[in-house]
């Protein structure tokens, strides 16, 4: 099963995201989805005609409702009106909410952004200037030209695999959601909030991976060799972090996190998150075989991804709890790339430690009512008949 035909609906409006993939603006086209949820094909001028003689012949003559008649208001600022949009409207406003809870800081001449989370403090109402609280989330510094260069052989490297995995390579061009959804059995009409609650991870890690590529504004491998000759077009942004690694490592961490308790929790080897990272590990890897990336790009993105996803775990409790903060040090990272580059080490390792950040989840935050309108889809009905005992 193709999940993305059936997703498309959900997710189409994201797909102009695609960007971070190849040219990607056909994932425009994915806007079109849209009209799938509610199955309208669209209105043609013989219907709109018949339309409106029907129209006239029914309410003539035209009488307004009484006052008070109708119905009132929609209570205002209500995480539950989440269920009257759209789901392409609702995923824009949970992706905005997020997105303004983030800021960014950059050094230039240390080729360095760091990300910060914010926590709202009101004072005095709509008319006096919010004062928000900011913690740590994640840093990363760009590597050196020498580690680039080193890193080319690596690139080189794999592309004695792209004969292997061409395909996948061009399935995963924009978001590669069918390869996570391969491992988990999902039905669009029984999990629809859950394939948004990944496309929702998605574009959100899209968005902020892309602001990150451009403060440290790192060069494409064929851009130090002609040699390298990618198997598709280079996406026209940056190189480091991966943002195909960023999105992976943020919907593995996530989508796995969901599934806890449920009954796809049961014991296995190796286990569902383990699955996820590992597509998310190919994913990624993937991009270097395409002669798109370094290795140090998918260690950066995973780095950032696993972040993104853990913060977006603590919104989704609702509660206060700690976050690791992650440091991603891009002259440490000499090596290839594998899903245990992400895990923190010491000074000397990419990725370090940068300290632990408490996050304040209000408990109606609008990503927590998404999260829990997914995990309700996996939550099984008792049988019918009561208890067995």
């Amino acid at each position: 099963m193709s999940t993305n035909s059936t997703l498309s609906g959900i997710s189409g409006i994201s797909g102009i995201s695609g960007i971070s993939g190849i040219s990607g603006i056909s994932g425009i086209s994915g806007i079109s989805g849209i009209s799938g949820i509610s199955g309208i094909s669209g209105i043609g001028g013989v219907t709109t005609n018949a339309i409106l003689t029907a129209s006239d012949a029914i309410r003539n003559p035209w009488n307004l409702p009484e006052p008070g008649v109708g119905p009132g208001p929609i209570p205002a600022d209500r995480v539950d009106n989440l269920e009257k949009w759209s789901p392409d409207v609702r995923q824009v406003t949970i992706v905005t909410d997020l997105l303004s809870r983030l800021s960014f800081k950059v050094d230039g001449e240390e080729g360095a952004i760091s990300i910060w989370f914010q926590h709202d403090h009101s004072h005095g109402g709509l008319d006096h200037a919010p004062h928000p609280a900011y913690s740590r989330l994640v840093k990363l510094t760009r590597p050196n030209e020498a580690v680039f260069r080193e890193q080319l052989e690596y690139v080189r490297n794999y592309a004695d695999q792209r004969a292997e995995r061409g395909a996948e390579v061009l399935a995963q061009v924009g978001y590669p959601t069918d390869f996570f959804t391969s491992v988990v059995p999902l039905n669009a009409s029984v999990h629809a909030h859950t394939l948004q609650l990944i496309s929702l991870v998605q574009h959100y890690a899209s968005h902020v991976v892309l602001r990150t590529k451009h403060s440290l504004a790192c060069r494409r491998p064929d851009v130090y060799s002609a040699q390298i000759q990618p198997l598709i077009p280079t996406p026209a942004h940056g190189t480091l972090p991966s943002g195909h690694s960023t999105e992976a490592f943020a919907t593995a961490t996530v989508f796995g996190a969901l599934l806890d308790g449920t009954v796809m929790s049961f014991p296995q080897s190796p286990t569902i998150k383990e699955m996820l990272l590992s597509v998310a590990e190919r994913i990624a890897v993937n991009r270097t075989v395409a002669g798109l990336h370094f290795p140090a790009d998918s260690t950066a993105g995973a780095a950032l991804g696993t972040t993104l996803g853990n913060y977006l775990l603590q919104m989704a409790s609702g509660e206060e709890g700690d976050v690791q903060a992650l440091e991603f040090i891009g002259n440490n990272a000499t090596g290839d790339f594998t899903k245990a580059s992400a895990i923190p080490g010491d000074c000397s390792a990419p990725v370090t430690k940068w300290g632990k950040s408490e996050v304040h989840a209000e408990p109606d935050n609008m990503f927590r009512w998404l999260w829990l309108k997914a995990k309700s889809e996996w939550e099984e009905a008792p049988a019918a008949g009561g208890s067995n005992d």
